[in-house]
């Protein structure tokens, strides 16, 4: 009999324990975990993460294009390089001007253009003036007329090959001219005012001292090579000087212009005795906009100085040292020879 009870009671604690177990393990019934629900520890604060909204980008502004003005109330100066285009120096000096807003006159040997035409292109698009200095940077004050037209012209074809308008600002080699060079070409012929003999000194630092110690700089056509490295680093040290004094950079073209109030013409001659004698003007010429070039050859214009033969002109002297007129010198590195 004891026996049988105790088979039965095994029975019944076997049968609860199985119902016990399968009750808390069934999902959603009886209050049991959902299927789809995620159990998080009692003891933990960190309520669900929530994804975070994305940022706004705000609207992209685009930049206004820079527009170049010339005031004629405020100074002015124009920088000239000549003897290029160079293969390397060129394209420095023209970084420079880019970088600064600024603009410049190249004078270009015909022969150099022909070599190197791809700076050209730059050079108008910047806004930078194009003018001739000859085609093989020979004295054109020694050579008869006829030989100094065709100088001239296959200079022009250079410049048309490579893309641009033959020029009719023209500067002589050496500042050399004489009466051919000064009225029979149907030419602007234009010298400078301020020579710091970048070609002999070929030092930066004199460069930059030397322009750096004239007392006043409004008005002036500075004399500078693009052959050489020291005047392309000389350069990135003036023009944002000079920007910083508050000179405006113009174009040969644009001081002629808007400080002497003159719209250089063919067959005039632009020498020591016009700059010496003339300031600024209180009627400056409005050019119109991208307006770079001289008039064509043909059209009438002011009687042409009257120098003696084979005068160049005088550079205004500086503190310490005192420049003399461009002298022809030898070939200079990077300068090509026929």
């Amino acid at each position: 009999m004891n026996h049988l009870i105790s088979f039965a009671l095994s029975l019944l604690l076997l049968f609860s324990s199985t119902s016990f177990v399968g009750w808390a393990a069934a999902p959603g019934v009886d209050g049991g975990p959902a299927a789809n629900q995620i159990s998080v520890p009692a003891d933990s604060q960190q309520p669900p993460a929530v994804p975070a909204a994305p940022e706004e980008t705000p609207p992209t502004v685009p930049e206004e294009p820079y527009v170049r003005t010339i005031d004629p109330s405020r100074p002015m100066v124009a920088l000239t390089f000549d003897d290029g285009p160079h293969e390397v120096y060129t394209g420095q000096i023209l970084d420079v001007l880019e970088a600064n807003h600024a603009v410049a006159t190249f004078f270009e040997v015909g022969r150099n253009v022909a070599a190197f035409p791809a700076p050209l292109a730059r050079m108008a698009e910047l806004g930078c003036e194009i003018a001739s200095h000859s085609n093989a940077h020979r004295d054109l004050s020694k050579m008869k007329k006829s030989a100094l037209l065709a100088d001239l012209a296959v200079a022009d074809e250079a410049f048309t090959a490579a893309g641009v308008a033959a020029p009719t600002l023209v500067r002589p080699p050496y500042g050399a001219v004489n009466k051919n060079v000064k009225y029979a070409t149907g030419r602007t012929i234009i010298t400078w005012t301020i020579d710091p003999q970048d070609w002999l000194s070929q030092d930066a630092q004199k460069v930059v001292s030397y322009i750096q110690n004239l007392t006043d700089l409004d008005g002036e056509i500075i004399l500078l090579h693009s052959t050489y490295e020291s005047t392309a680093q000389a350069t990135a040290i003036l023009v944002p000087w000079l920007q910083e004094q508050g000179y405006q950079l113009v174009t040969v073209t644009e001081l002629m212009a808007y400080y002497y109030g003159e719209a250089i013409q063919p067959g005039q001659f632009y020498g020591y005795t016009y700059f010496s004698t003339h300031g600024r003007t209180d009627t400056p010429l409005q050019l119109p906009a991208g307006q770079e070039d001289a008039p064509a050859a043909g059209e009438a214009g002011e009687a042409a100085e009257d120098q003696p033969d084979g005068w160049t002109p005088t550079p205004v002297p500086a503190p310490e040292w005192t420049p003399t007129p461009e002298a022809p010198e030898e070939t200079p590195p990077g300068w090509l020879v026929a």
